[in-house]
């Protein structure tokens, strides 16, 4: 980590100070940060092996179980001391960035100096460079420039005993097992167990999935799927922390939790519009039958407003005329109604199995997003059903794209990856190995 070319510093502090006020070597200390790390690999790599020796069954004889506790026991604090180790060098590389920093800053203002002091410069402008705006002081003396360089120091000085004080803690901590090991050797006698659970959770859930396809499951079932893809995560979290699982496992699960949701709010958003829709359809089928009936009665209407409107007709006839016109209106509004009535009962179209399953295998997916295509056939000449029923093609696609994303990359993980319930089957090998290289317990270096 130590820089290609470090940076030269001045020696001749004057005409601010007698030497360096912000001594140190940011790159020597970066030098022992990548040497630390390297102690705390190598610690990881043998609690590892330990790890291997304190979990084999291929030791027998007297002293094979004593030993395999003692190599358990070594193993977590080799872990603890490399844990010491990462948490020491992060506290000296913040330390060494800070500090070339603070030596940057100084060596600023003593250019600055510098430079109006030879150019015989008295002007507040230099001044506002240290200051970051304003006049330094007044005179434009290297005596604000000491003041700016004191406060660098001062800075430094209590950075600098911030970072002492969390080192000193990390060296003077008892090394000992932690919650979190003592725990971690409760969770590795429980490993192969835990794995085994997971993998079946994981295994229904995808035949949920895929029995969707034929089948029309009941509510329940499709949230059982997915409370156990939650079930399935909080596992593999659990396993990855203490480097029994990969972190792969687990960024599988959120991505499949997240299609899930993606396509429940498309399913959501889906269910909106083809109930906008419908409501529309009603209106336009009330507006439609009232007219097909107010173009039915139209005869009735004019003979009936001629009656009315002639000077010569008596107040019996007018009387008649208006009551026949009313009738002609009322059966006109009753029509309205009937027609919105039997759209509002006419129920949901209903999907074939091919249909549901270019969408997902999700029926009530597929029903809706036919109905809204059967409202709008229904009903071309109504804009309030073309304007709800708009964004119905790319809800459809945004479902089908998250459970068609989520289902092969659910598959191919199940397929190309190792199995606790078929421990025979075939893997691909560097599928495997890529996810072996993100199996790194908290705390350890990534």
């Amino acid at each position: 980590m130590r820089a290609a070319s470090p940076r030269q510093r001045p020696r001749d502090w004057h005409p601010l100070a007698d030497t360096d006020p912000v001594p140190g070597d940011p790159g020597a200390i970066l030098d022992e940060v990548s040497h630390m790390k390297r102690v705390a690999a190598m610690l990881r790599a043998e609690a590892a092996d330990l790890k291997v020796i304190g979990e084999g069954e291929g030791l027998k004889g007297r002293y094979a179980d004593a030993l395999r506790d003692s190599a358990r026991e070594l193993g977590a604090r080799l872990r603890e001391t490399a844990g010491r180790y990462e948490r020491v060098h992060g506290h000296l590389a913040g330390w060494a960035h800070e500090l070339e920093g603070f030596q940057s800053e100084a060596d600023r203002i003593l250019r600055t100096a510098r430079a109006e002091t030879e150019s015989g410069v008295q002007s507040g402008a230099s001044g506002a460079e240290v200051h970051g705006g304003g006049d330094p002081g007044g005179d434009g003396s290297t005596g604000e420039y000491r003041k700016a360089l004191a406060r660098v120091e001062a800075a430094r000085d209590e950075r600098a005993a911030d970072y002492a004080s969390r080192i000193r803690r990390e060296i003077d901590d008892t090394i000992k097992d932690s919650w979190w090991e003592r725990r971690k050797n409760d969770l590795d006698d429980a490993k192969s167990a835990i794995s085994f659970v997971l993998d079946v959770m994981s295994w229904v859930a995808t035949g949920i999935a895929i029995a969707a396809i034929t089948l029309t499951p009941a509510g329940w079932v499709t949230g059982l799927a997915i409370w156990l893809a939650v079930g399935v995560l909080a596992g593999h979290t659990l396993l990855a922390a203490a480097a029994a699982a990969s972190w792969a496992d687990v960024a599988m699960d959120i991505f499949g939790l997240t299609t899930m949701g993606v396509g429940t709010l498309a399913l959501g958003a889906l269910r909106g519009i083809r109930t906008a829709t419908k409501l529309a359809a009603e209106l336009a089928a009330e507006e439609r039958a009232a007219a097909n009936a107010a173009r039915a009665s139209q005869a009735v209407r004019d003979r009936t407003s001629a009656v009315v409107n002639r000077r010569g007709a008596t107040r019996a006839a007018r009387a008649r005329a208006r009551h026949d016109r009313n009738i002609a209106r009322a059966a006109t509004r009753r029509a309205g109604r009937e027609a919105a009535a039997e759209e509002s009962a006419t129920p949901m179209a209903e999907a074939s199995r091919w249909e549901a399953a270019t969408v997902g295998g999700d029926k009530e997916t597929a029903n809706l997003f036919k109905d809204v295509r059967r409202l709008r056939a229904a009903y071309p000449e109504s804009a309030g059903v073309r304007r709800a029923s708009e964004g119905a093609e790319e809800y459809k696609r945004i479902f089908q794209s998250a459970w068609t994303v989520s289902t092969v990359v659910d598959v191919w993980d199940k397929g190309a990856g190792s199995s606790d319930i078929f421990a025979g089957k075939w893997k691909y090998g560097p599928y495997a190995r890529l996810k072996d290289r993100y199996t790194k317990e908290v705390g350890s270096t990534w």
